[in-house]
């Protein structure tokens, strides 16, 4: 029972055997208890015009799709969860391009163009990295980032399962999206709503209201990305702690963007890809002029803003949600990379919204950086380094309309009913024969190249 054998290695015997009894709880033999909670759910956003992303399961999907489809004009996304709810590190690359166009293709029956990965129990590889680009996802949410939690102590059951997702610490990465070649791998926050319940035993909604609530704040002060887990057919259980991490977040100021996975994955590529210009017009005077998407703005510190409206923002820093500025400083106000720095370097700093120039000579800017070596345990330190800075500096808003951070609710639906749960149970082999009938279209070209069959 491969199901079984993956839930002991993530929560213990013991633990599986409690799971199992809240899921007698959680689900019936029908969709009706989950359908509530997700409706309640939802209804909860709605009270502050935002939406989530919700991962499911394809074959959960399969048989379902009535009731998903009330909420695709909604403000919810809902993206692929594979195709069965497997340990996607135990499958070769073949078997998981498989199901992921698999899973691509039940979503088109129900009338969805997915466009972004959960990998089930977040568990993924280099191999589920190089499927999800091939099979057309545009962005990957299967990296477990957890922040340290002082509001109650850490268990045994909860340190394995941070061991289990293979977590890095958010005090050592930021919280942020990063490019992998075509796809933008976004983190999913821990603890989570199951962390928080059963591996934590957070007693009361006060208390898990808190523990979020303390991230989002830290988010915003560094100025990156909260991603709240939240399955659905737990909402009961969590709604006070929703609402007051909702609250929070819509009386930040600067605001707090709130947005769905593929919003944030649309903005994150976007943004970064916005042409800049800057052009140096005599006597210390620089015209800075951005192409990018709707949103985008510049801020500046340190600076002499000549031409273009500015305004306050955030402590010394200052915004314009125009396209172009003219600024007077001693030297150009953005960053200098030396060309023997790792190119890894220029490509992180353009992602966080950075203007980035090649020099070899520390005279013609403020902040020169000379780093052969860069790489993921460097960011947060580099980040660190250029907010506290003094020096003049001109960059692009790391979130649309001068937002200071931003907040996804997500949670992945599993199951509607005990027998979907149920069918996880199966072999997989016999639970795919129930889910021949939605296999719609031929298997797509670059999956028989490498020898799978439908």
């Amino acid at each position: 029972m491969r199901a079984l054998s993956v839930a002991r290695q993530g929560k213990s015997t013991f633990g599986t055997l409690r799971r199992v009894s809240t899921i007698l709880r959680r689900y019936g033999s029908t969709p009706t208890k989950v359908a509530q909670s997700l409706e309640k759910c939802v209804q909860t956003l709605e009270e502050f015009h935002c939406g989530a992303t919700f991962p499911i399961t394809a074959s959960t999907l399969a048989g379902n799709e009535r009731i998903v489809e009330r909420y695709l004009n909604r403000g919810i996304e809902f993206a692929v969860h594979g195709y069965q709810h497997l340990d996607h590190t135990r499958l070769p690359l073949e078997l998981q391009l498989e199901n992921m166009y698999r899973a691509r293709r039940l979503f088109a029956a129900g009338g969805m163009i997915p466009r972004g990965f959960r990998a089930p129990y977040l568990r993924c590889n280099g191999d589920t990295l190089t499927a999800i680009a091939d099979a057309g996802f545009v962005y990957d949410a299967s990296w477990a980032l957890a922040w340290e939690v002082s509001q109650v102590a850490e268990t045994p059951e909860y340190q394995r399962a941070l061991s289990f997702y293979h977590s890095d610490s958010a005090v050592d990465y930021p919280s942020l999206p990063r490019w992998y070649g075509d796809v933008v791998r976004i983190p999913y926050n821990l603890p989570d709503d199951e962390a928080l319940v059963e591996r934590l035993s957070v007693k009361t909604e006060e208390c898990m209201g808190r523990i979020w609530v303390d991230i989002l704040d830290r988010t915003w002060k560094l100025g990156e990305l909260f991603c709240l887990g939240l399955h659905p057919e737990r909402t009961t259980l969590c709604q006070s702690a929703l609402l007051a991490t909702l609250k929070q977040a819509v009386s930040k100021r600067p605001q707090v963007w709130i947005a769905t996975l593929e919003e944030i994955a649309s903005w994150w590529l976007n943004r970064t890809r916005a042409k800049v210009t800057c052009t140096e017009e005599g006597d210390r005077l620089v015209h800075v002029s951005v192409r990018g998407p709707k949103g985008v703005v510049i801020l500046t510190r340190g600076v002499q803003v000549e031409a273009g409206i500015v305004k306050p923002w955030l402590g010394g820093i200052r915004i314009s949600q125009a396209n172009e500025l003219h600024v007077r400083t001693s030297c150009r106000p953005f960053i200098g990379v030396t060309p023997s720095s790792e190119p890894r370097l220029t490509n992180f700093l353009r992602q966080q919204g950075y203007i980035v120039e090649e020099t070899d000579c520390s005279l013609t800017h403020a902040f020169v950086l000379d780093r052969p070596r860069f790489d993921e345990t460097d960011e947060r330190a580099l980040l660190e380094q250029i907010d506290q800075g003094d020096f003049p500096l001109v960059w692009l808003g790391r979130w649309p309309d001068g937002a200071r951070s931003a907040l996804c609710v997500t949670g992945d639906l599993d199951a509607f009913t005990l027998w979907d749960y149920a069918s996880r149970l199966l072999p997989a082999r016999l639970s795919t024969y129930f889910l021949n009938e939605h296999r719609l279209v031929a298997t797509p070209r670059s999956i028989r190249s490498r020898g799978v069959t439908s």
